[in-house]
């Protein structure tokens, strides 16, 4: 029932929060959007998904009872994989815009502070080039941009875009990073210092 390629991967987009046929398109590179509404039918003819409009008459998708009881094989599989298979990425794996999308995905809400936060990425990429790209945060909307968004920025974080790739799968953590240097935010002191619990991390399981 699950095993067809793409099958877990788009269980996850759904236990992440993605329920817009955009944003689960968006979480799985390298799917075409045939293939990805093939996935969707066949998920739900089989129980595992819902399909459903929201006050808006715009289609969503949600896992069934069926579906959710999936979420701690999901995150199984993931520790495994942290474990076992994950090193550095590769440079041909970089990407700003999947590495903001998947931060954005791990963003716990009911931490953030009453005002809406604009953070500002500075990005090393292989090759010495610098790449921008932003999160606004606020607790009713998340969102990530390669843009400016528009809002004066309350916390700058710098990095290189391999250690920003290792802490949203998992293989770093921001502990770890920000006692290496490789991690680096400026901004309102109060901001700092709330920055880490405001995202829920999956970092590797002990080997012990």
């Amino acid at each position: 029932m699950v095993g067809d390629r793409w099958t877990l991967p788009l269980v996850r987009e759904l236990l992440l929060g993605s329920h817009r046929f955009n944003d689960i398109h968006r979480g799985l590179p390298g799917i075409s959007r045939t293939l990805l509404s093939t996935r969707l039918r066949r998920l739900q003819g089989i129980g595992l998904v819902s399909r459903m409009t929201d006050a808006d008459g715009r289609p969503e998708y949600r896992l069934t009872q069926a579906g959710t009881a999936l979420e701690p094989l999901i995150w199984q599989l993931g520790d495994w994989a942290r474990r076992w298979h994950f090193g550095d990425p590769r440079p041909e794996q970089l990407d700003t815009g999947w590495a903001l999308w998947r931060l954005r995905q791990l963003v716990r809400t009911e931490h953030l502070p009453a005002q809406r936060v604009s953070i500002e990425f500075i990005l090393d990429s292989p090759g010495g080039a610098e790449e921008l790209g932003w999160l606004v945060l606020a607790q009713h909307d998340v969102s990530a941009c390669l843009r400016h968004p528009g809002y004066d920025t309350d916390l700058w974080v710098t990095t290189e875009l391999s250690e920003l790739h290792r802490l949203v799968v998992g293989t770093s953590s921001l502990d770890e990073a920000f006692r290496a240097g490789r991690f680096r935010i400026h901004g309102e002191p109060g901001l700092v210092a709330e920055f880490s619990s405001w995202f829920a991390w999956r970092t590797t399981i002990s080997e012990a």
